[in-house]
């Protein structure tokens, strides 16, 4: 399809309903989740373990094929976390993974499976260690991080950084420094004296939110009909 056919009243039918299995079903499994969070087919967002919190206008979009993970998996005396700001956007196929503690600062961007953990998970020499070692990880506000990227344990990403796709980011990450390779190395630096907009300027504000998107849908889905997403859906043609 080259564009969405749904006539305006079935976008709002399932967006209710996303949003009331997400509150059902998802909400729960969060310490904290602020408000105006946007749960694409929630019902492939999976969190696991405790403290796990989130700010306002927690976007996440999960597949089938591209589930969302947010595990929180250590010992009672550790007490790992996850600690996400205002704003993020999360693509499909990402992975957060703590034993310890992975920070995630406002307006940040994941790009499809990218992954970011804190630990190895097993030793070197000791594999079926239940308790294993983790280093904290902490990542800026505004900072993109690309298709398939890795961040490791012990890792801190400064403001506004970019993670180029399929990165594998061991050591840190200078503020406003562009890192692509294996392992990253600084290939760029952006200017700081340059304005930057950030998704906070885009959906930081609770109230304009919803009334941003709904808004937009409204203006995209003008003029579909029952009938002509029927047609689509059925007997699809060029140009569809």
């Amino acid at each position: 399809m080259r564009r969405d056919h749904r006539p305006y009243w079935m976008h709002a039918f399932w967006e209710r309903f996303e949003n009331a299995w997400a509150r059902h079903f998802l909400h729960p499994h969060f310490d904290r989740l602020g408000p105006a969070s946007k749960l694409t087919q929630p019902w492939h967002i999976e969190l696991f373990g405790p403290h796990i919190e989130a700010g306002t206008t927690l976007n996440i979009v999960a597949t089938r094929d591209a589930k969302v993970r947010l595990t929180v998996w250590s010992p009672a005396d550790q007490a790992g976390r996850i600690s996400i700001g205002d704003a993020v956007f999360i693509a499909p196929g990402t992975r957060i993974l703590a034993t310890r503690s992975i920070e995630i600062g406002h307006a940040c961007l994941f790009a499809s499976n990218s992954t970011v953990t804190d630990s190895d998970w097993h030793g070197l020499y000791d594999r079926v260690d239940p308790a294993p070692e983790g280093k904290p990880v902490r990542i800026g506000d505004n900072v993109w991080v690309g298709d398939g990227a890795f961040i490791g344990k012990g890792v801190t990403i400064g403001d506004h950084a970019v993670i180029g796709a399929r990165a594998v980011v061991t050591r840190d990450v200078p503020a406003y420094a562009v890192v692509a390779g294996t392992p990253a190395r600084n290939v760029k630096q952006l200017d700081p004296a340059r304005p930057m907009r950030t998704r906070l300027d885009m959906v930081g504000e609770i109230d304009g939110i919803s009334r941003f998107m709904d808004d937009a849908y409204r203006k995209e889905l003008t003029g579909n009909s029952t009938l002509g997403w029927l047609r689509s859906r059925f007997f699809p043609r060029r140009g569809d």
